[in-house]
């Protein structure tokens, strides 16, 4: 009943996301039009009231004796962004970018972060050999799951498994390289990226505290940055998913993803839909060129949705994943809460509930709580 419950909420808000993310445009600020803003960081022009100096022997004419000057123009918000992270000076370097501040508006604190990371890709991509983070870089020393899953592991090793623990520690590495500038200003790119999740069993003296599920993920991308009214970030790409393994315990797939993005205000919404590419439908444990996960997508789904809002320094991200049906609806959702904690590191509080969250169990039901450390994260 708790699960079904779950599947039918998650449906749900997985579909009103959908909603929320193509009809809430109409009541949001385009931030391409940065002069509707332009009094966010409007200054008073100071007002001129001193008199023209007159020479002791001479009559000035009216005209001469006051000159009135008109007030200066209040620049646009992107103007005014540009300004603070000196992008109007081409002579300076990423290590003199200011750092974001704590009383900050949000909404300028997002476009500001935004800013930041456009610069410093961009400065990148004329830089070889320069490794930039992709998804957030994190670990989580501790974690809680609910629901450990032996039997992948007891299938395999029998009587010898020994069992798994609720606790362990979750740290994923992700990385990307520009390859090619697909414009000549660079606003659009070609990537290839590399992202590494593992969950160590570091608590677990029994099994001599093994890695027992490592994810990697190498992908080739393209990222544009077009002008399609509500549209702000697309990427395409070409992604494979496997954790490695072997024989019963193996489990991969490969996808087309496309993912779209916008942002408004102090939030950025985006949903993500992939297509798997077709293997075979056998799934022999003992034959490594069959199909290791024929069913994967009733449970990972077709996309997610996601959702991501800045409260100054601080920011709350929201992902979910849904197969879309109606009947055995599976999907995920992961909640992470981030706050600083020194310029360099974050620190942070994660939730996840759903299918999925590695591939070895991908059709078990999982609920994990953690908390950790960020050296990087989507902004």
């Amino acid at each position: 009943m708790i699960h079904n419950t779950f599947r039918f909420l998650n449906g749900m808000l997985f579909c009103g996301a959908l909603l929320f993310c193509s009809h809430s445009m109409a009541d949001t600020i385009d931030i391409s039009n940065a002069d509707d803003d332009a009094q966010l960081f409007e200054k008073d022009a100071p007002t001129e009231h001193s008199d023209v100096l007159k020479s002791s022997d001479s009559r000035e004419s009216p005209s001469t004796q006051k000159q009135e000057k008109q007030p200066a123009k209040a620049p646009s918000e992107d103007d005014e962004i540009d300004r603070i992270l000196m992008l109007d000076r081409p002579t300076e370097t990423v290590e003199d970018l200011p750092p974001l501040a704590e009383n900050e508006d949000d909404d300028f604190a997002l476009r500001k972060a935004v800013k930041r990371k456009e610069f410093i890709e961009d400065k990148a991509g004329a830089v070889p050999f320069l490794l930039l983070p992709h998804r957030p870089n994190y670990i989580m020393p501790i974690t809680y799951q609910f629901l450990p899953n032996d039997q992948p592991f007891a299938d395999v090793l029998g009587d010898e498994w020994p069992g798994l623990n609720h606790e362990e520690a979750v740290f994923q590495i992700s990385v990307k390289y520009q390859i090619a500038r697909l414009t000549p200003d660079n606003s659009n790119r070609l990537y290839v990226a590399y992202t590494n999740k593992s969950h160590w069993q570091v608590y677990n003296d029994r099994t001599s505290r093994p890695f027992r599920e490592t994810n990697h993920e190498p992908e080739i991308m393209a990222v544009f940055t077009p002008d399609w009214g509500y549209i702000d970030r697309v990427y395409l790409s070409l992604n494979h998913q496997s954790n490695g393994q072997y024989t019963g315990l193996s489990r991969s797939w490969n996808r087309i993803m496309l993912g779209m993005f916008h942002i408004t205000g102090n939030m950025v919404v985006g949903v993500a839909p992939w297509w798997r590419i077709p293997e075979t439908q056998k799934a022999d444990p003992e034959d490594p060129s069959d199909n290791d996960n024929p069913d994967i997508d009733d449970y990972m789904g077709y996309g997610e949705f996601i959702f991501m809002r800045m409260v100054g320094q601080r920011s709350l991200s929201i992902k979910v994943r849904n197969n879309l049906r109606t009947d055995h609806n599976n999907g995920s959702i992961e909640l992470d809460w981030s706050f600083p904690i020194t310029p360099r590191v974050k620190g942070f509080v994660q939730y996840f509930e759903g299918y999925g969250e590695s591939l070895i169990e991908y059709d078990h039901y999982q609920k994990r709580l953690g908390f950790g450390f960020k050296i990087s994260d989507y902004l």
